[in-house]
């Protein structure tokens, strides 16, 4: 078994007008906070949507209708798998011009994220081939973004990956994390 049995995308997960929606509050929106990511290993613009608006909920149905079909494939990805909650939705923009976080990582790196299980990510534009790929390092496996594709793979470890550079095009992405529950709120 290699690890790329795990990665699954799902081509127009998000449909063009969410699409649209979501870019145009990410470019837009001047009530939520925008952070600059700018350290020696990452360089990208972000923003959260803030939970319970109408933009939220919309994505809330994408990423759990997606995760639906990843556990119709995946049943035993954790016992009580349809429990996984996604607190946050991020939108980040990686400029041209050494935008990005380009070190291999995984989404477990330290306590305060040991929770996560599953990374989710839609792609908000098409890149040219080539660049902008979400690469993963054990498998060599190489994602070409596409407007409204949606992947997921696991957080731990061996799903080790990084965000390759953009040159012609900015990306953006909305991404983020399905969790365990807190102790004690499980069924």
């Amino acid at each position: 078994m290699n690890l790329s049995d795990f990665c699954r995308c799902y081509t127009n997960a998000a449909d063009h007008e969410l699409v649209k929606e979501m870019l145009h509050w990410f470019r837009e929106d001047t009530e939520s906070k925008t952070v600059t990511a700018n350290r020696d290993t990452r360089k990208d613009l972000q923003k959260w949507v803030p939970v319970g608006t109408h933009l939220y909920n919309k994505i809330e149905q994408v990423k759990r209708s997606t995760l639906d079909m990843y556990l119709d494939e995946f049943p035993y990805v954790y016992k009580g798998a349809k429990q996984l909650i996604s607190e946050e939705t991020k939108i980040q923009k990686t400029a041209t011009q050494g935008g990005g976080f380009h070190n291999f990582h995984s989404e477990i790196s330290h306590y305060k994220n040991i929770r996560r299980v599953l990374t989710w990510t839609i792609y908000l534009n098409d890149i040219d081939e080539g660049e902008g790929e979400t690469e993963f390092l054990l498998e060599g496996i190489k994602i070409q973004p596409k407007r409204g594709m949606m992947c997921i793979f696991p957080a731990s470890f061996p799903w080790q990956h990084r965000g390759n550079p953009v040159h012609k095009h900015s990306k953006y992405i909305s991404t983020g994390w399905w969790l365990f529950p807190e102790e004690g709120k499980m069924d």
